[in-house]
């Protein structure tokens, strides 16, 4: 899940604890003198690499990347102690040479190009304290190579393709960080990894396939920091002895199958400040327990089971940025006392089973970025008090049963920074209004399935950077006006079951964006990790929407008039339909100059003469409808391949 205005839902933990593993060993450079082991063994290493940054010199202990220590008092050279050489571009194998390097306590090969497989060799690293291959390309098996670093102290080797369980692994009494994140490890966790240590602080086995139970806590009540275990196949509850880990700051456990309760036990980590358990099972009420909790920054307990109402005690985590309950069960009104979070910038709460009003309290939430209640039973009107969220930038209302459509307009306008509305299944049966002013950097309208009557309103016109207009499944009637030609950055119109009529209007060809412009790439998607919202296909049936290829939807409606040959120059265009409509005349053959088009609809019309030959140009026409016209002649042979 990516989430608007925080990090992501899965983070990168490379914390290796530089400082303190640095205290402890002896950094002394100059004037030194490689071992001539040492020597051949980076030279093998860099003749594999093409390490462009060494010299010719003899000297290694003088090379980028290259730390010494001094062993003057039992040899007249020194030798090499840390290899850190983290995003050098370096690509092919690891040598096992870097395995005659004794007296190595550092290397770091993070973000680089490396593949193939660790080799068995390292196995005699028996001095290793830090280990860091993280984002490279790594693969195969590697707990027997690891089961020999008995000295470490951090080890990272995420975001490669490693393989295998982690059964042989174990006895690493000075352990402060294992990540192990992003990978294709299986098996059970393995408690004896962490056993051993008194200190270990941080803990990532995201990401990857491991499943069972989570045990083996006891030991870092004290110590640990940071448990991720996200995106893998474990389940059961959670145990007793999570909610002992006093000094825990960082609890992911998002995308797992773990059920049950959340205990009110979670009252005992105060120190929490990342809480992410979405994706899972988990059920009964959310424990009502955050008065302890004062240091929580994030928390993410998204499709779940939960029910009841929202716990109150959370309007007193001041520091809290993102609260996200989405896709629960949650009833009651939403009546917390935001005024209690000033910081708040993500409120995602749809999904639910809601009531009640809109809270006024919420205009106290300047940072408030997000704001997401849609599909929920909220009623009445947007509150005057929301022209106070200045710093709002998306807005999704949609699926509710709000009512006074020109107020909400009316309140939002002064919203300055929003650029995504999403009031969809809303306002049923009102009016659109007229005279609206404001939504300068507004990209995204959505007002669809709202039964809304009247005419296509000018002031959109003043949208000047609106890329998506959403007007579908209203009752709105007269023509579709020229001036949409004039829209610039418009490259997704959505006008469909309505009741326009008139001709398309020629001036549609005009739409720039779809022109010009990558539509597909530069348009605005759910940044926020989220389906933006809910529209119907042709039988009804909801379809959630997340991005938005480059599209003209003017079915069912009461069009007539020709196809304008001049839609041809929407070069960027995907989806076209004019599908159930009273079009007539042939098929331009302009139309295979549309050479991204993936869908067209003319079905349900009255066209007449033959399919264009040309349409064999259409190299990425995916679907074609044609059913229910006056059509004759060959189908082209192009068409059945």
């Amino acid at each position: 899940m990516a989430v608007l205005g925080f990090i992501p839902m899965t983070y990168f933990k490379l914390i290796l604890f530089a400082c303190f593993v640095c205290s402890s060993l002896v950094l002394t450079t100059q004037d030194q003198l490689c071992d001539p082991n040492d020597l051949w063994a980076l030279k093998e290493f860099a003749r594999n690499l093409a390490v462009t940054s060494w010299s010719n010199d003899s000297n290694c202990c003088q090379w980028d990347g290259v730390v010494c220590d001094d062993h003057s008092k039992i040899s007249v050279t020194s030798r090499v102690i840390m290899l850190k050489l983290p995003k050098k571009g370096l690509k092919g194998m690891v040598s096992r040479s870097l395995a005659r390097l004794p007296y190595l306590k550092w290397l770091d090969l993070s973000f680089n190009h490396l593949e193939g497989i660790l080799p068995v060799e390292f196995s005699n690293l028996k001095q290793l304290e830090v280990l860091d291959l993280s984002h490279n390309s790594l693969s195969g098996p590697v707990a027997g190579v690891l089961s020999s670093f008995k000295m470490i102290r951090s080890l990272n080797v995420s975001s490669n393709s490693f393989t295998g369980d982690l059964s042989e692994l174990g006895d690493f009494p000075n352990l402060a960080v294992f990540n192990i994140s992003n990978n294709s490890f299986t098996g059970s966790l393995n408690s004896k990894i962490w056993r051993a240590s008194n200190g270990i602080q941080i803990l990532d086995f995201s990401m990857n396939h491991f499943g069972g139970k989570l045990e083996g806590l006891e030991n870092c009540s004290s110590s640990l920091k940071e448990l991720h275990l996200d995106s893998n196949s474990l389940a059961g509850v959670l145990p007793d002895a999570l909610y002992s880990l006093s000094s825990l700051q960082q609890l992911t456990l998002s995308e797992n199958h773990f059920y049950g309760l959340l205990k009110d036990n979670l009252s005992k980590l105060t120190s929490l400040q990342f809480l992410i358990i979405s994706g899972n099972q988990l059920s009964g009420r959310i424990p009502n327990v955050f008065g302890n909790l004062t240091n929580l920054e994030i928390l993410i307990a998204s499709s779940n089971s939960f029910a009841g109402q929202l716990p109150s005690s959370l309007a007193l985590c001041s520091k809290l940025h993102v609260l996200d309950l989405r896709n629960n069960s949650l009833t009651g009104q939403i009546d917390l006392n935001f005024t209690g979070l000033p910081s708040l910038s993500t409120l995602e709460l749809a999904s639910n089973n809601f009531s009640g009003p809109l809270p006024n309290s919420l205009s106290d939430c300047r940072e408030l970025k997000v704001l997401s209640l849609a599909t929920n039973n909220l009623t009445g009107q947007i509150p005057e008090s929301f022209t106070k969220l200045t710093s709002l930038f998306f807005f999704s209302l949609s699926n509710n049963s709000l009512v006074d459509l020109p107020r909400a307009l009316g309140v939002l306008q002064q919203c300055k920074n929003l650029t995504i509305v999403i009031l969809t299944k809303n306002f049923i049966d009102e009016k659109i209004p007229e005279n609206v002013s404001g939504f300068e950097n507004l990209m995204v309208l959505a007002l669809g399935n709202c039964g809304l009557k009247g005419h296509i309103p000018l002031w959109l016109l003043s949208c000047k950077k609106l890329q998506v207009l959403d007007l579908s499944w209203n009752q709105l009637d007269g023509s579709i006006p020229p001036w949409i030609g004039q829209m610039e950055n418009l490259c997704y119109l959505e006008l469909s079951n309505n009741s326009l009529t008139g001709e398309i209007p020629r001036s549609l060809a005009d739409l720039k964006s779809l022109i010009n412009t990558n539509c597909r790439s530069s348009i605005l998607t759910a940044s926020v990790g989220i389906p933006l919202y809910e529209k119907r296909d042709q039988s009804a049936n909801a379809i959630l929407l997340s991005s938005f290829p480059c599209s003209i939807y003017l079915s069912d409606n009461r069009l007539n008039g020709t196809i304008p040959p001049e839609i041809g120059r929407l070069k960027q265009l995907n989806v076209l339909d004019l599908s159930r409509n009273s079009i007539s005349g042939t098929i331009p053959s302009s139309i295979s100059e549309l050479v991204n088009l993936e869908v067209l609809d003319l079905s349900y019309n009255h066209l007449t003469g033959s399919i264009p030959s040309s349409f064999s140009e259409l190299a990425n026409l995916e679907t074609l409808y044609l059913s229910f016209n006056y059509l004759s002649g060959p189908i082209p042979t192009s068409l059945y391949t």
